[in-house]
């Protein structure tokens, strides 16, 4: 059986202990936690204040208001709740390419699941998870604790990628079952068609969910750095393409940067925080810098 150590070293668990996983807006949990939440009630954080009507609590009374109006007003305040975090990974046949001496797409991808998992049962908050291909293949509820973890980590490693993308399909399908709001994580190569990916995040967008979009890309992907004819196959599909890398390198990544500006343009339309990720960094170190760059940006 996997354990959190086959994706996690003592080292990364250690310097990921002092991070946090915040969502930039209001979520609905089940527990009393630290994110805010919509709704209103007693709690620490005042919010807002409305027309006492009868059968109010008379303690939530605002006797300042009165001495200066004459008219009553109850206090309202922001309740804390615990933070939904759902990570939605892609687990198409494309992500099962890594090239020579690199994890696949697949497994960095994974890695980056546990270390925020790790992260948000550390901080006592609910972790759920989705893989899909052209459909939703798997589907772990969000729950908190350790025991959660583990089983999240099983699931991920139970998953070969294989079958073809539809992530439009997916996703759409996903948004529907997510029935409060929380932090949605996907992350994929975004191989796929832009527009049903982008119609997708706006379903998460509409129902209220903060979402990031991590693109995980092997530097192979981003560099094209072959350097002699080769047969190049998709890894979906079984097509067959033989090409000479060196001539066609400049054209592939004049097409890929606009692939990935477009993604980057489209994510600020939609307030969808992006980032675009190589499998040639460690994937603590870019868990520990993208929550504290979150973090610094959130204050």
């Amino acid at each position: 059986m996997p354990s959190i150590t086959d994706y996690l070293t003592p080292e990364a668990m250690k310097k990921l202990e002092q991070l946090a996983v915040r969502s930039r807006y209001v979520s609905e949990g089940s527990m009393s936690g630290g994110h805010k939440s919509p709704l209103k009630g007693q709690s620490v954080e005042f919010a807002d204040r409305r027309e006492y009507v009868k059968g109010d609590n008379l303690r939530s009374l605002d006797w300042k208001v009165f001495g200066r109006t004459e008219r009553y007003y109850i206090r309202q305040f922001e309740e804390e709740t615990s933070l939904r975090v759902h990570v939605v990974l892609d687990g198409s046949g494309s992500m099962a390419y890594g090239s020579q001496g690199r994890m696949t797409k697949y497994e960095y991808a994974s890695r980056i699941a546990v270390a925020l998992g790790y992260i948000v049962s550390k901080q006592q908050d609910s972790l759920g998870l989705t893989i899909y291909d052209n459909e939703v293949r798997d589907m772990v509820p969000a729950r908190s604790g350790t025991r959660h973890l583990r089983l999240v980590i099983d699931r991920l490693a139970a998953h070969k990628p294989k079958a073809v993308t539809n992530t439009g399909k997916a996703l759409h399908a996903l948004a529907g079952m997510l029935s409060k709001r929380g932090l949605v994580v996907l992350l994929s190569d975004c191989f796929d068609d832009p527009d049903a990916i982008f119609n997708a995040l706006a379903h998460f967008r509409k129902k209220m969910h903060d979402v990031i979009l991590l693109q995980i890309l092997d530097p192979v992907e981003l560099e094209l750095s072959i350097n002699s004819v080769a047969e190049f196959i998709d890894l979906e599909t079984g097509e067959k393409l033989e090409l000479d890398p060196v001539s066609a390198r400049h054209a592939y990544k004049q097409e890929l940067q606009k692939a990935i500006d477009q993604c980057r343009e489209k994510c600020a339309v939609l307030n969808v925080d992006y980032r675009l990720v190589s499998t040639a960094d460690t994937y603590e170190d870019f868990v520990h810098q993208y929550l504290l760059e979150r973090r610094r940006m959130s204050l």
